[in-house]
């Protein structure tokens, strides 16, 4: 074992803090991993006259990232880029408005257009827009009329309410007919772009629909890989990493997150080389930080009023059910991860139970559930619970370490019953 001097630690902690950002989006082109295609699709609409972008996909697949390190892969000299996250009492003059706040420009001279950025007499855009309630033409009138390459990005589109989303419809549609430089990104939680867009039917011409799914294996690979690599750490074998992605279940926060306390449990030992032994130190620190929410909903959808019960187990089940690429699985697909994880049979009628339940307000609504009856299909409402589960599984003793299979050293259940 080695003792780290302060500044030897101080400086590993700041490389891994570089290398993952499990709570905070990416930022520099040089850290983000993966992504090949979305980046090209993105990036050759946005250099097409006329076309904008709408990214969409579910919470935690790293949507905000990708539309942070755009302009890195764009490269014009005068590209101007202005991000806001957007809230559900917003307006689309609201919205228009703090996007426009970050902006500056020297005020035009009459007769003329707006001059390109500069220390002489700079002014915020927020100051030149008109008195009162903007329109959406008004607006791309306005925009059209910034100098270099503006890019508005408008995060968490999902947000706003549809009557505000058919205005940015408008505004979107009137930059393409106008054949302004000006791009505007849309990013947003939705299985398609029409629960982003509400169906506005006329844009789906000059909007490139970009879908994000959770990330490959490869993928996940490459950001413990080359962080790792960055950090100047490196793994003892490849099970530590075979772990890591098999728990992240596509989602790089999870992955960022595991191979971030992974390294910091090797360092507190001595080393930079991390074993199986400190993911699982990760696992157990993860669990113990998780967001409170994440906590309580857990706790809500397994707490029992009897001493014995199947719920930890019955939610665990579902974490581990195979599942299609939207997250959805079927009640047989619990049946068979609860018998495993038992190590004995358990009957249909008692899975559907407890699937009916955890559709439900009074445990959390952790579930959502589609189709007709009898041939229901259920998906997590919130995704980022999935991985949560399985790695408050692992720290109960639920499954195995790998989050995959049932584990010899679980703390076995006796008597257990299904509970109401």
């Amino acid at each position: 074992m080695i003792t780290f001097s302060p500044k030897e630690r101080a400086l590993f902690e700041s490389g891994l803090n570089s290398a993952f950002s499990p709570h905070t989006p990416i930022n520099q082109a040089g850290f983000f991993r993966g992504r090949t295609d979305q980046i090209r699709a993105v990036v050759d609409t946005l250099r097409a006259r006329g076309l904008h972008v709408a990214i969409y996909g579910e919470r935690g697949v790293g949507k905000t990232s990708l539309a942070s390190i755009i302009q890195d892969f764009l490269g014009e000299v005068q590209l101007v880029v202005s991000r806001v996250n957007c809230v559900q009492q917003d307006t689309f003059d609201s919205t228009i408005r703090r996007v426009l706040e970050n902006i500056d420009v020297v005020r035009p001279r009459p007769g003329i257009g707006f001059t390109p950025m500069s220390t002489d007499e700079p002014t915020s855009l927020i100051d030149m827009l008109p008195v009162g309630r903007v329109s959406p033409d008004a607006a791309a009138a306005f925009v059209s009329r910034i100098p270099g390459v503006p890019i508005l990005i408008f995060d968490e589109f999902d947000r706003l309410r549809p009557s505000q989303t058919a205005a940015f419809a408008d505004f979107i549609k009137s930059l393409s007919d106008r054949g302004a430089d000006s791009k505007v990104v849309v990013v947003g939680v939705a299985e398609d772009i029409n629960a982003l867009i509400e169906s506005h039917a006329s844009i789906e011409r000059c909007l490139r629909q970009i879908p994000l799914p959770r990330m490959s294996d490869d993928e996940l690979g490459q950001i413990v890989d080359e962080g790792l690599r960055a950090a100047k750490f490196s793994l003892d074998s490849a099970s530590p990493r075979k772990r890591i992605i098999a728990i992240s279940q596509g989602f790089p926060h999870y992955t960022h997150l595991l191979a971030l306390y992974g390294a910091r449990a090797a360092l507190d030992e001595g080393r930079t080389t991390i074993t199986d032994e400190d993911v699982l130190t990760g696992i157990f620190t993860a669990v113990e930080r998780a967001e409170q929410s994440q906590r309580e909903l857990y706790y809500r959808a397994t707490t029992g009023t009897k001493a014995t019960n199947l719920w930890k187990q019955v939610v665990t089940a579902c974490a581990l059910a195979d599942s299609d690429d939207r997250g959805y699985f079927s009640s047989r697909a619990v049946q068979d991860s609860l018998s495993s994880i038992l190590g004995r049979p358990i009957i249909q009628q008692t899975v559907a139970f407890h699937l009916g339940k955890l559709i439900e307000e009074s445990r959390g609504q952790l579930l959502d559930r589609v189709g007709p009856q009898r041939r229901y299909r259920y998906r997590f409402r919130n995704p980022l619970m999935r991985p949560f589960i399985i790695l408050q599984g692992i720290k109960d003793g639920l499954i195995s370490q790998d989050g995959q299979k049932r584990s010899p050293w679980r703390r076995r259940s006796t008597g257990a019953r299904a509970d109401a």
